[in-house]
């Protein structure tokens, strides 16, 4: 006899980038299964619950619960439900969302080693991924004791706040917190779209993106970020990564519970997962060096120009007239790393936009980022992305 087909809603927008790699995420999962028949609906973030939703008789739902409403609709339906929004308004379900923590962090770090010693932050009212990489973004350069401006937007939905990009009034708050920022400043935005906006503000003031002020956004959405004048810098989330994490949970709590659960998640379930992001896809918005020191900055120009050719620190010091003592320390004082972790960042980044963008193997891939053997490549492009680099080409793939 054959086995019933689960039937699972989800209810994603399909609007964003980070919510169509969590659909992503979702069908690789399911692709190797083929056991689910799948609700999806078109929607928009904050979009009402769709109509059928009430007298719908399904098995499982994997949601965005951004919102009151969809709150309430997916409440009621009393079905395994996993939750895929920072928002959590549906509280004792599984939940499966970005490291946000370390998404500001990766940020921070990015615009650190440029060698910026002024900081700012710019992000949508509201939402608790906003407000958690806001804080900790403000939390390293406070702790690092350099300074920083925030600065909130208002935001209800992505149509309303795509609307902002075309206003261009010179009184606008934005215009005038922008001015006022020292310059150089690193600016982080909360989003990428958020970044495009900040562009389109520079533009209109008269202010050099990134000479004055470097942007970096998040989500790396490729149109938002290619499109963008000049190219968008942006921290990539594991989005995929989310929607296989809550598809195996959701699989897990069907396979364990009846088609009406009024019980909650089995405890064997997690009550939440954090996936940390992928890396920096570094563009245009933050290709600029901020260090007053000739010295470190020729140093973070050769370190750029040539981490790739299997260079280490002590190459580093044939071109700069510092001891290594002094390299070291002023390098610190002025990037927040030092030499040797800035070669490496610039060798992971190249291996993972060739492991991205060509079919080149491993070994040649090791060989093109300056590692003598593919196997030690492996290991420290683990260590810092968690994840292999061939699970990382199969998941860019799919």
């Amino acid at each position: 006899m054959a086995k019933r087909r689960k039937t699972v809603a989800l209810l994603i927008e399909t609007s964003n980038a980070y919510a169509r790699g969590i659909l992503e995420g979702i069908v690789e999962y399911q692709r190797t299964r083929d056991q689910w028949s799948v609700y999806l609906p078109e929607l928009e973030r904050g979009a009402s619950p769709p109509d059928w939703l009430s007298d719908w008789k399904g098995d499982g739902v994997i949601a965005r619960i951004e919102t009151e409403a969809i709150a309430a609709a997916v409440s009621q339906l009393q079905v395994p439900t996993i939750d895929v929004s920072a928002a959590r308004r549906v509280p004792n379900i599984p939940w499966v969302e970005t490291d946000d923590v370390r998404v500001a962090d990766l940020a921070f770090e990015h615009l650190r080693e440029r060698g910026f010693r002024h900081f700012a932050f710019c992000g949508p009212r509201g939402f608790n991924w906003a407000l958690w990489r806001g804080e900790q973004f403000e939390r390293r350069c406070i702790d690092a004791g350099l300074d920083i401006s925030v600065h909130w937007t208002e935001f209800r939905s992505q149509s309303q706040f795509a609307k902002s990009v075309s206003r261009k009034s010179p009184e606008s708050p934005m215009d005038h917190w922008l001015d006022s920022l020292p310059k150089p400043v690193g600016l982080f935005c909360a989003f990428d779209i958020q970044a495009q906006i900040v562009l389109d503000h520079c533009r209109n003031l008269g202010i050099q993106v990134p000479e004055q002020i470097a942007v970096i956004g998040v989500d790396n959405d490729p149109i938002v970020c290619n499109l963008a004048h000049p190219s968008i810098t942006s921290v990539i989330p594991d989005a995929r990564g989310a929607g296989q994490r809550a598809a195996e949970l959701l699989d897990a709590w069907m396979q364990r519970c009846p088609r009406r659960n009024t019980k909650g998640p089995p405890k064997s379930l997690p009550e939440s997962i954090l996936l940390k992001p992928l890396g920096i896809e570094s563009r245009q918005s933050t290709d600029a060096t901020a260090v007053s020191s000739p010295d470190i900055a020729a140093a973070v120009r050769f370190i750029r120009d040539h981490a790739c050719d299997g260079i280490d620190v002590s190459h580093v010091l044939q071109h700069i007239p510092l001891s290594r003592r002094k390299l070291e320390y002023q390098f610190v004082e002025a990037t927040g790393t030092t030499p040797h972790e800035m070669i490496a960042r610039v060798r992971m980044e190249r291996a993972r936009r060739l492991l991205q963008e060509t079919d080149l193997p491993l070994e040649e891939i090791a060989n093109r980022c300056g590692f003598e053997h593919p196997e030690y490549m492996n290991v420290v492009f683990k260590r810092r992305y968690q994840i292999t680099p061939g699970r990382f080409r199969k998941q860019q793939m799919t």
